[in-house]
C-alpha cells in the first residue's frame, strides 16, 4: 500500500457525542443565557422577590386577610362593662319599683278633699318616675344580657346606655356639691356620686375600645 493515503498531518480528532464540538467543551456565557426574544432580561421569576431575596415568612403569615384574629372568648374588659351594665340596671330597676311603690301609696291615700289632688299630682309623678327608671333598668339591661351573641348594635347600645348613666351620675354630683357648700347635705352624698359617674364612665371606656370592637364584630356561628 502507498504511503500517499497517509494524512500527513496526523491523526484525525476523536468524535464524541453527538451534537458535541471535536474541540473541547462548548464556551460558556459567564453571564447565563439571553433572554428569549421579546423577554425583559430584567424578568421576575415567580414567587421571587424583585431584589434577589425571598419575602420574609411563609405565605399567610401575620394576621389573616380580613384583620385580626377575633377572640375565642370574652375579654376582661367587655366582661366588666357587662357586670357594670348589670349593677346600674339593678339599681335602677329598685328605684323604679321603689317610684311605683310610691304612687300607689300616694293614690290610696283617703285625705281631705283640699289634699286629695295634691295626692293624685304625688301618685302621677311616681308614676312617671317608674316608666323613666324603668326604661333606664331596662336600657342597662337588655344590652348586657346580649354580650355574649350580640353585634354592632348591642355594642351601640351599651355606650349609649353608659353615656347616659354618666350624664345622669354628673348632675347628681353637682347638685351634691352644692347641697354641701350650702350646708343642707351630708359630706357623703357628693362621694356616692363619684363613684356612681366613675362606674359609668369605665363603662363606657370598656364599651368603646378596641377589645370590645373585636368582640361584637367578630363572625357569628
Amino acid at each position: 500500500m502507498s504511503n500517499h493515503d497517509q494524512n500527513p498531518y496526523g491523526p484525525p480528532p476523536q468524535s464524541g457525542p453527538p451534537g458535541s464540538s471535536p474541540y473541547g467543551p462548548p464556551h460558556q456565557d459567564p453571564y447565563g443565557a439571553p433572554p428569549a426574544y421579546g423577554q425583559s432580561p430584567y424578568a421576575q421569576q415567580p414567587g421571587q422577590s424583585p431584589y434577589g431575596q425571598q419575602p420574609y415568612g411563609p405565605p399567610g403569615h401575620g394576621y389573616p386577610p380580613h384583620g385580626p384574629m377575633a377572640p375565642a372568648s370574652m375579654p376582661g374588659t367587655v366582661i366588666t362593662a357587662r357586670v357594670l351594665l348589670f349593677v346600674a340596671g339593678g339599681l335602677w330597676a329598685i328605684l323604679a319599683l321603689f317610684m311605683i311603690g310610691f304612687a300607689l301609696l300616694a293614690g290610696d291615700i283617703d285625705a281631705e278633699e283640699e289634699f286629695k289632688d295634691l295626692a293624685d299630682v304625688a301618685a302621677g309623678i311616681g308614676l312617671l318616675f317608674f316608666v323613666i327608671f324603668g326604661g333606664l333598668a331596662a336600657l342597662h339591661i337588655v344590652p348586657a344580657s346580649l354580650f355574649g351573641k350580640g353585634g354592632t348594635a348591642t355594642r351601640v347600645v351599651a355606650i349609649v346606655a353608659a353615656s347616659i348613666n354618666g350624664l345622669v351620675a354628673l348632675l347628681s354630683l353637682a347638685g351634691s356639691l352644692t347641697d354641701v357648700g350650702s350646708g343642707s347635705n351630708s359630706p357623703g352624698s357628693p362621694l356616692i356620686s363619684l363613684v356612681w359617674l366613675a362606674t359609668a364612665v369605665v363603662t363606657l371606656v370598656f364599651c368603646a375600645g378596641p377589645q370590645a370592637s373585636q368582640w361584637f364584630n367578630r363572625p357569628k356561628l
